[in-house]
């Protein structure tokens, strides 16, 4: 998915500024196009409006491009309402006419206007960018502009093989925004499943191989390019409910080693890129799976696993017998058929990646 680029230039240097603005992305023949650009100062207010068409664009899916209409004089920095078009299958918004004002303030003579925009598709973003009207607005009347350049073109940063590789793969994740382990980072891990009371990693096993490759295939690419390297990867091993808790604990440990032992051989990473969680009894995926679900007694059994203590203590029933003893053992059966399974897991949980050391 490639980012829309802004390009803009001046038909008139009369303010009220005329301006044209298009957007060409590649191959993909991306056009957005910002005509009418008018800005003047009225009264204790900045005036801006403009007419935004988009003339062709080309999506297998979704994409909605946000602009934002910005001026700055270097110091100082001021935004417009955020506008979005919306795409989908070669079909897009249709023009809008956009209309704004914002409480006018001393600095914003001579400042610059410019356009950010950013497309985002499904829960992917990209790379925000910025075209520049190649003109100050608000000008006195009689300041004579010598020099002028017809067109400004955005410059794109370029994405590493890491970056283009972290738009289509959520559990990989740039080595700043690295935090402590948390639970809710899970949504978007690879799971490698194991069979009822074993540690023993199975290529074979359910979709098993899928992943592996997937991971093994992902670590490769950006340890193999001149760009990015992999400098930490989390691996958190987990049980299911049933069985006794500090067996199923046990599992759980060398479930995560499991998988640690497996990307190591395959893909040469160092013993200290990884970090190995003992996840224990997966409870949170147990709360998820339930949630999702129609299962009988859910409300229940939702309320057990929030607010029943995994142990039990003066005479009252643990976590797990307080579900095995609801409604003679029905939803605990339905749990164990449907979604322990999936619990007995070893979890890589994110892949952090940084920028080679030698790449500006």
């Amino acid at each position: 998915m490639n980012p829309i680029i802004i390009i803009i230039s001046f038909i008139s240097l009369l303010i009220p500024a005329y301006a044209r603005a298009s957007t060409e992305s590649g191959s993909q023949g991306r056009h957005l196009s910002i005509t009418q650009i008018q800005v003047r100062n009225a009264g204790d207010s900045i005036e801006l409006s403009f007419s935004c068409a988009s003339v062709r664009f080309n999506t297998r899916k979704p994409e909605r491009i946000t602009v934002t209409p910005v001026i700055s004089d270097g110091d100082h920095q001021a935004r417009f309402p955020s506008f979005a078009i919306i795409g989908k299958r070669e079909r897009m918004s249709p023009a809008l006419q956009y209309n704004a004002t914002m409480k006018y303030e001393d600095w914003m003579r001579g400042s610059i206007l410019a356009f950010e925009s950013n497309i985002k598709l499904c829960a992917k973003q990209a790379i925000l960018t910025t075209a520049v009207v190649n003109n100050r607005i608000l000008q006195d009347p009689d300041v004579e502009i010598v020099q002028f350049t017809d067109t400004a073109e955005t410059v794109i940063p370029v994405l590493t093989t890491a970056e283009k590789l972290a738009q289509d793969y959520d559990f990989l994740a740039d080595e700043s925004t690295r935090s402590e382990f948390d639970e809710e980072n899970r949504s978007n891990a690879v799971s490698i499943l194991f069979k009822t009371g074993s540690a023993t990693l199975l290529p074979e096993y359910r979709n098993n191989s899928r992943n592996l490759d997937l991971l093994v295939d992902i670590i490769l690419k950006i340890n193999q390019s001149p760009d990015s390297r992999i400098s930490h990867i989390l691996i958190a091993g987990y049980a299911s409910p049933d069985g006794d808790i500090r067996i199923n604990s046990d599992f759980a440990t060398l479930r995560a080693a499991a998988l640690k032992k497996y990307l190591m051989r395959h893909t040469r990473l160092d013993s200290g890129t990884f970090e190995v969680i003992n996840g224990k009894i997966d409870w949170y995926g147990l709360s998820q799976m339930v949630g999702k679900s129609d299962m009988p007694d859910k409300e229940t059994v939702l309320n057990i696993l929030s607010v029943i203590p995994v142990e039990g203590s003066s005479g009252k029933r643990g976590r797990k017998n307080e579900l095995m003893y609801l409604k003679a053992g029905v939803p605990y059966r339905y749990m164990l058929k449907n979604f322990f399974p999936a619990l007995r897991s070893s979890t890589c949980i994110k892949v952090f990646y940084e920028k080679n050391k030698n790449i500006k």
